[in-house]
């Protein structure tokens, strides 16, 4: 299977911009998709404009008569029919290759994930679907539909800005879960975009498969040495039980608070996310190494 021409969607987002600076970077046609009324620009890419509501035919005749090959989802998770909507459109084109808007924090193979965080069963139900594509025959020699999900961990440079690894670094607070020495997985937003490049140059390899890849492997007290030595402050450490925190959050999220559902995503998405562990890791397969810790969170530490 031969992949020229990629299209984009979310291209403006926090994952999606670096995911198309990847594109960009690589050996491929890239061409970025973008609804009719969206404010987006898109300096020297090809755009695809296509309708507000996402209309399966109108969305396969864009596709089509730019010859997609591969279509990147980098929209919100959370949108799982509008992702349904261009799984459709990708199938009636002819597209050979979708990766869904999978990315993230957890994994959403996992049950536990999936009872303790409702969110992630969207990304699952949306894989379910390409999953029952995979054997659809399609017109005209069009082959089949492939997918690729990818699952990162916390998107860990962006997350040391935002709290979502549990620390404040403006504030010099770390919020230590269970001690502090759970090994985690965790993928800077760079890392993730030549991620999707890797698996694009490896069509065969990567058909319909869940693939975990990260960036970083390391405990809340590694990240937490990293930080003081790049900052030269102590930081006050407050130390937390990842089931308390769960017991006291969940029950908010469940009801609408969506502070508290990225308090729950910010936990478990340290706690649960060994990616060393599963079958589908796949950083040795498409060539991606460990990155430096101390290098990236000095990084981060001299932006902010």
């Amino acid at each position: 299977m031969a992949i020229t021409n990629v299209a984009l969607i979310g291209g403006t987002g926090t994952l999606g911009k670096p995911v198309l600076s990847a594109l960009k970077a690589s050996e491929f046609n890239i061409f970025v998709l973008n609804r009719q009324t969206s404010k987006s620009v898109y300096p020297k890419t090809r755009v695809i404009t296509i309708p507000d509501d996402l209309n399966v035919d109108e969305v396969a005749k864009a596709l089509r008569e730019n010859n997609i090959d591969a279509l990147i989802i980098t929209i919100a998770g959370s949108h799982v029919e509008s992702q349904k909507k261009l799984i459709d459109a990708a199938l009636k084109a002819g597209v050979k290759r979708v990766m869904p808007a999978e990315f993230g924090s957890c994994d959403s193979a996992d049950e536990r994930t999936n009872e303790i965080l409702p969110l992630m069963k969207g990304k699952k139900v949306v894989r379910d679907y390409l999953l029952s594509l995979e054997d659809k025959e399609r017109e005209d020699g069009m082959g089949k539909l492939t997918w690729t999900s990818l699952v990162t961990g916390h998107f860990f440079d962006y997350g040391l800005t935002c709290g979502l690894l549990k620390f404040d670094v403006k504030g010099r607070k770390a919020y230590i879960l269970d001690g502090g020495n759970i090994k985690f997985s965790g993928s800077n937003l760079d890392f993730i975009g030549k991620a999707v490049v890797k698996i694009l140059e490896k069509p065969d390899d990567t058909a319909n498969k869940l693939l975990y890849v990260h960036s970083h492997y390391v405990t809340q007290l590694e990240v937490l040495g990293a930080l003081e030595k790049a900052t030269g402050n102590k930081f006050e450490r407050a130390d937390q039980n990842s089931k308390e925190e769960l017991d006291v959050t969940r029950p908010k999220m469940l009801a609408g608070d969506g502070e508290a559902r990225e308090e729950v995503v910010a936990v478990w998405g340290v706690v649960a996310s060994d990616w060393k562990k599963k079958d589908g890791f796949a950083n040795e397969m498409l060539g991606l190494e460990e990155e430096d810790l101390d290098e990236v969170v000095g990084r981060v530490v001299a932006e902010l």
